[in-house]
């Protein structure tokens, strides 16, 4: 009988480096949020979990969402251009899983409800963490599971950063 080593990772390792890497992506962009989003999705394609055109599309996402946040952005409008275009990554044949997770994310950090008047809100955070969370968590997460451990870390980074989302605050 052949024994395989096996690597072991518990939850409170995964919240340290998803913390570390957090640190050091804020340290090296200075608080430019884009560019912060734009190097996790650059990691995310140099290892092969999405493509480079994934990248650009999930930045653009990203953009979106952040411009929605903005004092004079537009959620509603943002939401729905972020849900066509998660909608059409869906619909694609070769769309990676870790790109389908973190543009999942992207649409979900929008809070759409019905307003008193029956109409529908929409809502975002001045600045979300979801996508930003979803990309590291996906990057730990292949590390040590391949693209499904990306897929698993890029949920619960999105479902973090959606809590962190809520906690500050919407527009």
């Amino acid at each position: 009988m052949e024994l395989t080593p096996t690597t072991i990772v518990g939850v409170p390792d995964l919240m340290h480096a998803v913390r570390r890497e957090a640190r050091r992506i804020t340290a090296d962009h200075k608080g430019d949020y884009v560019a912060e989003h734009e190097a996790i999705l650059a990691r995310l394609s140099a290892a092969d979990l999405i493509t480079d055109e994934e990248a650009q599309t999930l930045l653009g996402l990203y953009k979106t969402g952040y411009k929605a946040g903005e004092p004079k952005g537009n959620p509603q409008r943002a939401y729905f251009e972020t849900r066509e275009v998660y909608s059409r990554m869906l619909a694609g044949k070769k769309t990676s899983p870790v790109a389908l997770v973190i543009a999942s994310v992207a649409v979900g950090s929008f809070d759409v409800n019905e307003g008193p008047d029956g109409s529908t809100t929409v809502k975002i955070a001045r600045v979300s963490f979801g996508s930003s969370l979803a990309g590291i968590g996906a990057g730990i997460g292949s590390l040590l599971g391949g693209p499904a451990g990306g897929v698993l870390g890029g949920a619960i980074g999105g479902l973090i950063g959606g809590i962190v989302d809520d906690k500050k605050g919407q527009k």
